[in-house]
């Protein structure tokens, strides 16, 4: 292969991994973007295969101009991370295109050590983190390739060697080093691509059920206090305008009113989500700092939750002194004119019953007697009278099908009522001990409220479909098919397979370690881990130690280096210095036929021995044509029998 097919086949390869990481990141880049940078992968692997030539420097800028403006309009100035990411890796797409040296080659492999782990500014798991590692691998290796000639499979296996010897002391500094806050910080992700809105229509909610991201990871504590169904509270809506419920005003609104403990804490491990809601059972407080409780008892954050945190939690029960007029009336509020027979029917029941235990028994009656039927995919209802549709026509649907009804009727009867949205289970890990609640988990139920005695939970899907309350969505077998249609391709939707479930569980729990020990692994957590190692030396003995350590790499590395190597002669070489060693004085100086005439000397009986030797030994030195196998074979012997009778 050409020095040129060679450098165009390395700068394809980098081309490709550039195109797969547009592919993977396909949901925060976009279809546009995405389609862009396979264009160019495809336009390299045309140039490469002599279809087209290579572009001018004016079509090149062409190209780059088009690149921007493809990013401006697909991505925009509202999202500057994925702006920013976006543009580096079409900048360097665009840059394999024009490389034609080696040193151009190697710009765009230096650029890649940061290009690649800003894969992590959208995914953080332990498969982001593989992926990776296998690019800055391949990456090395193609340096590796370009610069020495070295062949890409032994390149990499150096690469690798090499990478694999720098994760210690990369893991040392991580534990040792102190923490400080970032002096910048590039602006988190202001959206999520699935999970819950503050303003949600119940009726496609249904929708989250298409997800299999996890949300979070809770460690309940090991006793009989915290049983399912486990309803995960994350955001209180109590505002409605006929079609959508929207998020309370008091929703960032810290707690007043007194509270007090009222069980063993817990830990919540919350990915990523661009949002400043956590996630709680019933009313909770946390000792962690940054977060707060709001009015309702939920926990929320000042700012966006833009990577891995861990939190602890602990149960509170709070006295409120009860609804003021406000709160009723926000409680109680409903837009004139829609779902009629809704009302009506809501009005009915409040006419023959007494209290609001009484209101809500005639309404389960109703789900019951009618079949109301629990489903993943509801027919479509878009009009302004959906619920009335609901309860007379479809009576299909999802949790917020059911919450939305019962939350419109119990207000119609002037009972407050307010939805509430959040997750709903949780597969269990019986190894680790820990739940992992996913997108699909996500659920919506009501609370209700009773003078003097405060607010309820009311779960009207528990009516419908009584086995979802126990566990995850995943474990509902009477909804298996629809869920596994729902999901897609995905481990999941072929959980059922044992070796597939097997994979999934092993990829999740190390993902568990990964997020648990190292992307959540805080100032907190390092100051109580060098605390209990160095005492009240906590401070200094760390740095110091990773200080000497890096100096004695260093000296370990520069004596490496300055002492003598051991060359390996070859085998003809070899043998003749042990057979000139066999003589007086240093032979192996000496020209060939000189050291012949002095061995010949001394050794008379192995004068044709020597001779022969010699002729070969000559041939595979100095002449042109190589030793065949028989006469390498017979040099072999040949030396092993002279030193052999020498000695005798």
């Amino acid at each position: 292969m050409t020095s040129d097919k060679l450098l165009g086949a390395q700068t394809l390869l980098t081309t490709l991994l550039y195109g797969l990481v547009s592919i993977l990141l396909f949901n925060s880049f976009g279809l546009v973007f995405t389609c862009a940078m396979l264009l160019i992968v495809l336009f390299k692997l045309a140039i490469y295969r002599g279809l087209v030539q290579g572009p001018s420097e004016n079509l090149v800028n062409l190209l780059a101009f088009t690149v921007i403006l493809v990013v401006f309009v697909a991505i925009g100035f509202s999202n500057l991370v994925e702006m920013f990411v976006s543009l580096l890796l079409g900048a360097c797409a665009l840059k394999t295109i024009q490389a034609k040296t080696k040193k151009q080659a190697m710009s765009v492999q230096l650029l890649n050590f940061f290009v690649y782990p800003c894969f992590f500014i959208f995914s953080q798991n332990v498969l982001s983190l593989l992926f990776v590692l296998v690019l800055l691998v391949v990456n090395l290796a193609q340096m590796l390739w370009i610069e020495h000639g070295i062949a890409l499979r032994s390149a990499i296996r150096q690469a690798a060697r090499h990478l694999l010897l720098a994760l210690p002391l990369a893991a040392i500094m991580v534990v040792l080093l102190p923490k400080v806050s970032p002096f910048w910080q590039l602006p988190g992700a202001n959206k999520t691509q699935t999970g819950l809105s503050e303003d949600i229509d119940p009726f496609e909610i249904s929708e989250l059920s298409r997800s299999d991201e996890l949300v979070f990871r809770a460690i309940l504590p090991d006793n009989t206090q915290m049983k399912p169904p486990f309803y995960w509270r994350t955001l209180v809506h109590d505002n409605y305008d006929g079609t959508r419920w929207r998020v309370s005003a008091q929703h960032d609104v810290p707690l007043q009113a007194p509270f007090r403990a009222v069980g063993e804490s817990y830990t919540v491990i919350a990915r990523a989500s661009g949002k400043t809601w956590l996630y709680n059972l019933g009313q909770a407080k946390s000792s962690t700092r940054g977060v707060n409780t709001n009015q309702f008892g939920t926990l929320f954050m000042q700012k966006r939750l833009s990577s891995s945190m861990e939190y602890q939690v602990t149960p509170i029960h709070t006295a409120g002194p009860g609804l003021v007029n406000w709160q009723y009336r926000l409680n109680t509020a409903l837009p004139d004119g829609i779902n009629p027979l809704a009302t009506a029917l809501a009005l009915q029941w409040d006419a023959s019953t007494g209290n609001t235990a009484e209101f809500i028994q005639q309404m389960k009656q109703y789900f019951v007697q009618n079949r109301f039927h629990y489903s993943l995919k509801p027919p479509t209802i878009s009009d302004r009278n959906s619920i009335d549709r609901f309860l007379t026509e479809t009576r299909e649907g999802f949790c917020g099908h059911y919450a939305a009804s019962a939350a419109f009727m119990l207000r119609a009867a002037g009972i407050p009522a307010r939805l509430v949205s959040g997750y709903l289970g949780g597969e269990y890990n019986g190894e680790r001990g820990y739940y992992s609640v996913y997108q699909y988990d996500a659920h919506a139920w009501v609370e209700y409220y009773v003078p003097q005695q405060g607010w309820y939970r009311l779960d009207p899907t528990a009516w419908v479909a009584p086995d979802r309350l126990s566990g995850s969505l995943s474990e509902l077998t009477a909804l298996e098919d629809e869920f596994k249609d729902n999901l897609g391709l995905s481990l999941m939707s072929y959980s059922n397979l044992a070796l597939v479930n097997w994979v999934r569980l092993q990829i999740e729990q190390l993902d568990y370690q990964w997020t648990r020990w190292v992307l959540n692994f805080d100032q907190q957590k390092q100051s109580r881990l060098l605390r209990d190692l160095f005492g009240q030396y906590h401070r200094l003995l760390p740095a110091l130690s990773v200080f000497l350590l890096l100096i004695a790499i260093f000296v370990a590395r520069f004596w490496y280096l300055q002492r003598k190597q051991v060359v390996k002669l070859p085998e003809a070489v070899r043998l003749h210095h042990a057979i000139c060693q066999l003589a007086e004085g240093e032979l192996h100086k000496v020209t060939p036929a000189q050291a012949l005439l002095a061995l010949q000397s001394q050794y008379p009986n192995l004068s044709q021995e020597l001779a022969e030797f010699n002729q070969y030994f000559v041939k595979s030195r100095f002449s042109r044509a190589q030793l065949t196998k028989s006469e390498a074979t017979r040099m072999k012997a040949l030396g092993r029998l002279i030193i052999k009778k020498a000695k005798k």
